[in-house]
């Protein structure tokens, strides 16, 4: 399961400022540098511009510092599963200059609010890869760049998992990229590997998954809050993609 583990925004440190953390860290550190910096990767110094990304793979040395001025930056530790960046284009330890290309603050505003305010981990996970997706896909010229709309399915996806519930027809979401339905299916198809019908029940599920394990809400209350009608459904659909019954998994969550 997705986690952060701690995070900041606009984090500012005079001149003076050096990270050095020789083992590296337990889980994924991603930093956006707002200002001059100097990272030391692999014993070779490099000098970055404002408006840099990097993501530090699990236990890599970690040495960065102010350079000419004040450091800033936006960061996040966090952890999950070996595979949850699958498909995302990403390079790890390496600094790459974003300049105005991805909105990357906004990205770090919409994790503030899952982690501090709502606890929405799911919906923080989803945040992450459509980001890593999108910083790399624009670097490296991935497949994934050249896809029509790409950005809008970012966007899309982004809005499906941060409210399951609602009611994400193929109507609906064809219609909010203006494109056809059989259209809408191949593109999201290509651009995510799965379905955009299989996707929306996948939000749904995840969302359960949180509600299940975080709060006291009845299996008919979680049922409705992640956009079912009916029990029945949800908990045959549930058990389809978990492999365990709502209530097999609120146990198995406090074991």
């Amino acid at each position: 399961m997705f986690s952060i583990h701690r995070m900041g925004c606009g984090c500012r440190h005079d001149p003076s400022f050096v990270y050095d953390r020789p083992r590296g860290y337990d889980g994924y550190l991603m930093l956006f540098v707002k200002t001059k910096a100097e990272f030391i990767i692999n014993g070779i110094s490099r000098h970055v511009e404002p408006n840099t990304f990097i993501i530090y793979n699990k236990h890599t040395p970690q040495h960065y510092s102010a350079l000419d001025g004040d450091y800033v930056n936006d960061w996040v530790q966090f952890d999950c599963p070996p595979s949850w960046a699958a498909g995302t284009g990403v390079k790890y330890d390496m600094p790459v200059f974003i300049g105005e290309s991805v909105d990357v603050s906004q990205y770090f505003k919409l994790l503030a609010d899952c982690y501090f305010r709502t606890n929405n981990m799911q919906t923080a996970g989803y945040l992450i890869k459509a980001l890593l997706t999108e910083v790399f896909a624009e670097q490296h010229g991935s497949e994934l760049a050249g896809i029509a709309h790409y950005r809008e399915l970012i966007d899309l996806r982004s809005r499906i998992y941060s409210a399951p519930e609602e009611d994400w027809s193929v109507s609906r979401m064809a219609a909010q990229l203006n494109v056809s339905e059989p259209y809408l299916h191949m593109l999201y198809k290509k651009a995510f590997g799965v379905t955009c019908n299989r996707d929306v029940i996948c939000s749904r599920i995840e969302q359960a998954k949180h509600e299940l394990s975080f709060t006291d809400m009845t299996i008919e209350e979680v049922s409705f809050a992640c956009g079912y009608s009916n029990t029945v459904h949800f908990s045959r659909q549930f058990k389809q993609i978990t492999g365990q019954t709502p209530s097999e998994w609120r146990k198995s969550s406090f074991d």
